[in-house]
């Protein structure tokens, strides 16, 4: 009940609804691009002499994915399937909200990691790299959130999820049709993902586990668009999962960053759920 409440709520879902072939069109030409990245870019150094020639501040994560944007956003989304930034979740108007809702996750990620080193009596030493190699580690911020995050989350939150969701029209619980949009768009997101696996060496129970990672994170991510209705906050959550930027030197930083990102999914489905409850409780909501 909480689920069909928030989908019905959501604007992003008020988008222009495109043919199914644009959307298998944009899966190929995303797993050329990735293939294209990986075997060819990344592994006969054109993206290294990119950054050399900009002196860093072009990373090969960020070259890499500004030509995904302009391939796949600009190009095929914009120009040949005629759907607006607004349609992919891009909206002028969030994205002070997303910056704020950014800053204020970094800082709680920082604090549970000084909270947990505390309560443990590990050492803490301030980290002197975010001065030291301050260029190197703003140069692989501006990568994610401007190339990597933002491609990802333009096009399997922004784009696929809501899609998907607008194509499983036969599915008439509002729950069941946004769950199983969930998880159809996050296993192609997962999938997405193997050439680059493959390239990066994994195998085995590794190759699996780190699929099922990304199929959970993919569906957390999509939980949190829906539920925010601002996708720049989610791309700055993608790029601090990716780029972790601490205070400290400490052996608790992917702890705490996992346990804020589900603390905030949890807070923020409780939220929902009372505002919901409030509208029924004033029968501005049918029951």
């Amino acid at each position: 009940m909480l689920r069909n409440k928030v989908t019905d709520e959501l604007s992003i879902f008020e988008v222009k609804s495109i043919p199914l072939r644009f959307i298998v069109s944009l899966i190929f030409i995303h797993i050329l691009f990735t293939l294209v990245v990986n075997l060819i870019l990344f592994a006969n150094g054109t993206l290294s002499v990119i950054a050399k020639s900009t002196n860093g501040w072009i990373n090969e994560t960020l070259a890499a994915n500004l030509f995904g944007l302009v391939l796949e956003v600009v190009i095929f989304l914009c120009m040949i399937a005629k759907l607006s930034l607004r349609d992919l979740g891009l909206t002028k108007k969030k994205v002070f909200a997303g910056m704020i809702g950014t800053l204020l996750f970094w800082i709680a990620i920082n604090m549970v990691d000084l909270g947990m080193t505390l309560l443990t009596h590990s050492s803490l030493s301030f980290n002197s790299d975010i001065f030291r190699n301050s260029n190197v580690v703003f140069t692989e911020l501006l990568g994610q959130i401007f190339g990597n995050a933002l491609l990802e989350e333009v096009l399997f939150r922004g784009f696929l999820l809501v899609q998907i969701y607008l194509l499983l029209k036969k599915v008439n619980n509002n729950t069941s049709r946004i769950v199983y949009a969930m998880f159809i768009s996050q296993s192609i997101f997962a999938a997405i993902h193997i050439p680059n696996r493959i390239y990066s060496g994994l195998v085995g129970l590794d190759f699996v586990y780190d699929f099922i990672i990304l199929v959970i994170l993919g569906v957390i991510f999509s939980l949190l668009y829906v539920l925010t209705k601002n996708l720049f906050f989610v791309i700055g959550v993608h790029s601090l999962m990716n780029v972790q930027i601490m205070f400290w030197d400490s052996s608790f930083t992917n702890t705490a960053t996992l346990i804020c990102v589900l603390l905030l999914t949890c807070l923020l489905i409780c939220f929902k759920r009372k505002e919901f409850r409030a509208q029924k409780s004033e029968g501005a909501v049918p029951s």
